[in-house]
């Protein structure tokens, strides 16, 4: 008898060791997994997360009268979220609420839910369950898919509401979501200035820091403050990373092209054709092809847009223009000219070109009907693109054919 009993206290002490070492193993795994993702350390996050079930089910199938069933049925049904398997995660979320509604675990658990609702993109669900919510962190998850939503209005609302908690003011998902907001709804100083601290926190990655300020430039770049998106490109950190450099160098020089400063451009995409050895280069080529092509050197612009063509489809029509424009500039044949001017027009929108083509042929030419051609496509690009009535008359006065004269008046006058 005394040895049954002593054999039943051995196996109650080995099952509850068991049974401890298997809810310390989960919860071990768990809280490193979570520490993981809030560092933004994904793959290793997920790694953890993928041991949940296992050590999970353990507690649940083996103990299922445990104190900390809930807590297994919690961290499971977070893990299931975490690595994006929400059909799972809203099955145990489902069971946490039907069996253990009174758990010390149940806010978080809704926090957790609503969570999950932002992140499979079930945004109006996400929207009424983080509502009911009376918690800082769930107003953040509201903030966020009201943003998602691409209602920046109301997620700037939510946000200044936040704004007056000392806690939330250095939660940085908060800062960069806000940061967004603000970006979105043009307010780009006080985006400027949170972005600024943003990137001096330690605990952000490079990309997020690099990706605020690219928006933040091209956000100067849209409102045309094109001093203003430099400065903030020059401090987008590449590091070791000589693809992100040739990017950046890529956009900056872009930006100069804008600024109409096509030496600093020229200096930029120079550097690219040379050094740069991705898809890089071929754009490099494509916009110093660009330039030539607007400062009329024509050879130039082809050879640069033969080199893009090697990289870039996008080339291959610019580079069939330019040909175009040497075989009929080459010409004296004042057909090809005219034919050249339409090149000008449609092909490049260069109307001052094409203009200046068309006075070529109506001042030298002998040829009567080529003339009056002329004439009535040079009324034409006057009136309708340069928006020059007094130059569309000069040319209007010339006109013999009646015919072409009922045309241009239409265009002029609008009859």
């Amino acid at each position: 008898m005394l040895f049954l009993i002593n054999f039943s206290l051995s196996q109650l002490w080995i099952d509850a060791r068991a049974y401890f070492n298997n809810y310390y193993n989960l919860k071990r795994t768990f809280n490193l997994a979570e520490k993981y993702y809030n560092e933004g350390n994904l793959p290793k996050a997920r790694e953890n997360y993928m041991k949940i079930e296992e050590k999970a089910s353990k507690i649940i199938i083996l103990h299922d009268k445990s104190r900390f069933l809930d807590d297994a049925l919690y961290m499971l049904a977070v893990s299931y979220s975490r690595i994006g398997e929400y059909s799972k995660a809203e099955q145990k979320f489902k069971e946490f609420f039907t069996f253990f509604p009174n758990s010390k675990l149940i806010k978080k658990v809704k926090l957790e839910y609503g969570i999950m609702l932002y992140n499979a993109n079930r945004l109006d669900e996400a929207i009424l369950h983080l509502s009911q919510i009376k918690d800082k962190e769930a107003k953040i998850y509201l903030m966020k898919t009201y943003f998602k939503m691409g209602n920046y209005q109301k997620a700037k609302e939510i946000a200044s509401s936040l704004l007056k908690y000392k806690e939330i003011q250095n939660n940085l998902d908060f800062k960069i979501t806000l940061a967004n907001i603000y970006l979105n709804t043009r307010d780009l100083e006080n985006a400027q200035e949170l972005i600024s601290q943003i990137v001096k926190f330690q605990n952000v990655n490079d990309t997020t820091k690099n990706n605020l300020l690219l928006m933040l430039s091209d956000a100067y770049v849209q409102e045309k403050n094109y001093e203003k998106a430099l400065d903030i490109i020059s401090k987008v950190e590449y590091k070791d990373s000589t693809s992100s450099e040739f990017f950046i160098k890529l956009k900056t020089a872009k930006i100069y092209l804008l600024k109409a400063d096509t030496n600093s451009a020229i200096n930029i995409l120079e550097y690219l054709s040379n050094f740069a050895f991705d898809s890089t280069k071929y754009w490099s080529y494509y916009y110093l092809g660009i330039i030539y092509e607007n400062k009329e050197d024509f050879d130039k612009a082809l050879d640069f847009y033969e080199k893009a063509n090697e990289g870039l489809k996008i080339a291959k029509d610019k580079k069939e223009v330019i040909l175009k424009l040497k075989s009929m500039k080459d010409e004296k044949d004042f057909n090809k000219l005219y034919n050249l001017a339409e090149t000008f027009l449609i092909d490049l929108n260069k109307p001052d070109l094409a203009l200046e083509t068309l006075n070529k042929i109506i001042n030298e030419s002998d040829d009567y009907k080529i003339v009056q051609k002329s004439l009535l496509f040079a009324i034409y690009i006057s009136s309708r693109y340069l928006n020059d009535k007094e130059k569309a008359n000069f040319y209007y006065e010339k006109l013999k054919e009646s015919w072409m004269i009922d045309i241009a008046k239409s265009w002029i006058y609008g009859e």
